[in-house]
């Protein structure tokens, strides 16, 4: 059931722990209180975790009581969704310069499907739990530290600072790198099989866009690629911008896989680029029939 107390409309910083800790666990995850002891041993840990695997995860981060309204909130807004059915994706920088051309062609060539519904910020009600959740400037103190940034701001993008994307039996997130600085993923709902987080860890640099590694991961993702152990309320804070990642396909399930995605960056007024937008508001809306 939806709670009437803790949403968006109501000032974030105002709210009471008492208030959040009906939907994150706080006793297990002191985000609210980053200077005490457990705090610090908090960020720490992720930090630790970021730099050694580029994934943190917190599983329960979400209560099991809360993740039920969340979920039902989301069946709502799925005819309204835009539906991705292997549209194109930008996975690669253009214009590089590289040694090896011909790796690069073949590289980039390859294809990846692409399937899924997304809902989009906008569409995503102001009293949401979720976005109560997001506009917590705590959540926010809580990743720049895990990402060791001096400032983190809320993305300003109407369209994707807070999104969901809902994957049906057959979909799949296609191989990709992430372009702003920080992304959060709060798992909401798991299929019955197969949807897997999937990705290399820092597999690129400024220095070296790894084609040799990224070829082999496309080829070989069972052997060169490494999954994330996610459960309904678990949230990861994740370095996508330099480690390639998917979602598997998901396979015979009676429900679909649901999470919400939570962007942030060190720029202020940082927006997802406009063609990538236009081409979503050029997709179909619904589920697959």
């Amino acid at each position: 059931m939806k709670s009437t107390t803790l949403c968006a409309n109501n000032q974030s910083e105002q709210l009471r722990r008492e208030e959040l800790n009906r939907l994150i666990d706080l006793d297990r995850y002191p985000i609210d209180r980053l200077d005490a002891p457990d705090g610090q041993a908090l960020v720490a840990q992720c930090k630790k975790n970021l730099d050694a695997q580029a994934a943190a995860t917190l599983p329960g981060f979400v209560r099991a009581e809360a993740l039920a309204g969340l979920t039902a909130e989301v069946e709502g807004l799925i005819p309204g969704s835009r539906r991705f059915a292997n549209a194109p994706r930008v996975t690669f920088p253009e214009n590089e310069a590289a040694d090896d051309q011909a790796l690069v062609k073949r590289v980039r060539a390859m294809k990846h499907s692409n399937a899924y519904n997304q809902i989009l910020n906008y569409q995503i009600p102001n009293d949401s739990d979720l976005r109560a959740i997001y506009l917590w400037p705590m959540m926010t103190e809580f990743v720049r530290r895990v990402q060791r940034v001096d400032q983190l701001h809320l993305s300003q993008c109407p369209h994707l600072a807070l999104n969901m994307k809902v994957a049906f039996e057959g979909d799949t997130d296609g191989w990709h790198y992430d372009p702003n600085d920080g992304v959060v993923t709060l798992l909401l709902q798991a299929p019955d099989e197969g949807g897997e987080f999937e990705y290399a860890p820092n597999i690129r640099s400024l220095a070296d866009q790894n084609y040799e590694g990224v070829k082999r991961l496309f080829e070989n993702p069972e052997t060169e690629g490494r999954r994330v152990d996610q459960s309904p309320g678990s949230l990861t804070v994740f370095n996508g911008r330099n480690s390639m990642h998917r979602v598997r396909p998901v396979a015979t399930t009676r429900k679909p896989r649901i999470v919400a995605i939570f962007s942030y960056d060190q720029r202020p007024d940082q927006v997802f680029g406009s063609d990538y937008i236009n081409m979503i508001h050029e997709l179909p809306k619904g589920a697959p029939g």
